[in-house]
């Protein structure tokens, strides 16, 4: 992919594109950053889900692996297409300290390790709390899967939030925001945030309710990942 690809800045309207490129996107697992499950059934279409299908979440990802039941039912994800743009909202409770929550979310060298979709994740620079981080992986339903690359700006508050924007890569618009909740020394909840506008066309069979599903398995991923840092 080329990650010279032109990418908006997102604090004012993403710039349109080609009729082609506009109804259908992907997810890195950015992510990234950035993505507990929602998973595609019947009655999505006013795209906000209870994550309690484990089994159709499973077979639209491609992935094999179930979920717990109790991690599934906290879990909420909304994905809305308003022109160009696919604006998600992702958000969990989930039993951790303050340090298994950071060092997940903030481990961007080894998100490739626990997400489901994504080949790799590196840190290409750091100053600070700011960061630039490379990620690569694919995303689709069975057959029909596209590769992506997005290089993203990344700013983190310790302890409180992680905020990404794209500065190349395979999207017009990117910007995504993780936030850290406490609800106490053994409790947050965590919510994810993101604006995106695709830079290539993707196959008409990805539709909302497969970006559900894959965000969910992603969001599913991260905070699995926190549970098991937090009993370790």
């Amino acid at each position: 992919m080329d990650a010279s690809a032109d990418v908006v800045n997102c604090n004012g309207p993403c710039a349109p594109i080609t009729k082609n490129c506009r109804k259908r996107t992907i997810l890195f697992a950015a992510t990234v950053l950035f993505t507990a499950s929602v998973l595609a059934q019947t009655g999505f279409g006013q795209g906000k889900s209870p994550t309690d299908a484990a089994g159709a979440c499973a077979a639209l990802s491609n992935q094999g692996t179930t979920k717990p039941a109790a991690a599934l039912a906290r879990a909420e994800i909304n994905v809305e297409e308003k022109g160009d743009e696919f604006l998600i909202r992702a958000q969990s409770e989930v039993e951790a300290d303050g340090a298994a929550i950071w060092s997940t979310l903030s481990d961007y060298d080894h998100l490739a390790l626990f997400i489901p979709g994504m080949s790799s994740s590196r840190t290409v620079s750091r100053t600070g709390a700011e960061a630039v981080v490379e990620q690569k992986g694919s995303a689709g339903l069975g057959p029909f899967r596209q590769r992506f690359t997005v290089l993203l700006a990344v700013r983190e508050e310790m302890n409180q939030s992680i905020s990404a924007s794209g500065i190349g890569g395979d999207f017009r618009c990117f910007k995504s925001r993780y936030e850290i909740m406490p609800l106490g020394s053994q409790r947050a909840r965590i919510v994810y945030q993101a604006r995106l506008v695709p830079g290539m066309p993707i196959p008409p069979i990805i539709g909302l309710s497969a970006m559900r599903s894959m965000i969910g398995t992603q969001f599913d991923a991260v905070l699995e990942e926190i549970r098991r840092r937090a009993v370790r």
